[in-house]
């Protein structure tokens, strides 16, 4: 399972914004949304092998975690505005457990933050993205059970930037020239594929 963790510094993390405008009413959840259309699709396809986090620390109800796991989500589309809908109505249901709250198979929403991603993640080896650090070609990567740790356009607020450095992330980056988190997350996904087809290769597996 791979996983990645998005951290929404003022995405909101209630369902009061517009369809229509979801960059100036949300705190660019737009952002994150992106993010979990790069993580999770592709050509005609859904990733079934990876999870992805949305950490929303926008707004009166924040912070809460929305998590998407593609090994049971269904009806996921790549257009943000389907996308959009979707976290809008997940965000409209209330989350009193302890815990992740399942919504729907695949689609479940936690109060807290990075502290109950890490209590629910399970053993993985973590990494954080950053700017100059080793790129991911060059970096070791556990393919099967590897989590990242992206930040939106604002990067990361010192509290989440000193739980990450207590996990042990080690830092990647994704090339010389600054990205948008979207593509930074396409471009991990992408090493992650060659990397796990040349193992199936390897192995005579496909």
């Amino acid at each position: 399972m791979r996983a990645f963790v998005v951290i929404g510094q003022k995405a909101t993390a209630s369902p009061e914004f517009l369809l229509h405008d979801v960059p100036g009413t949300s705190g660019r959840l737009d952002v994150l949304l992106r993010c979990v259309r790069a993580a999770m699709l592709y050509s005609h396809g859904l990733r079934r092998d990876t999870r992805v986090y949305l950490v929303l620390k926008g707004g009166p109800l924040a912070p809460r975690v929305l998590r998407i796991d593609g090994s049971a989500i269904r009806f996921v589309r790549p257009d943000e505005r389907n996308l959009a809908s979707l976290v809008k109505k997940a965000l409209a249901r209330a989350c009193d457990a302890e815990g992740f709250n399942v919504i729907r198979p695949g689609l479940a929403l936690a109060k807290g933050a990075l502290d109950v991603v890490l209590d629910d993640v399970g053993p993985v080896t973590p990494f954080v993205l950053h700017e100059g650090a080793t790129d991911v070609r060059d970096a070791t990567l556990e393919v099967a059970s590897a989590l990242f740790f992206v930040g939106d356009h604002l990067g990361f607020d010192h509290e989440t930037r000193a739980v990450i450095e207590g996990c042990n992330a080690t830092p990647i980056g994704v090339g010389p020239v600054s990205v948008h988190a979207d593509d930074a997350i396409a471009i991990v996904t992408n090493e992650l594929d060659r990397r796990e087809a040349r193992i199936r290769a390897t192995l005579g597996v496909w």
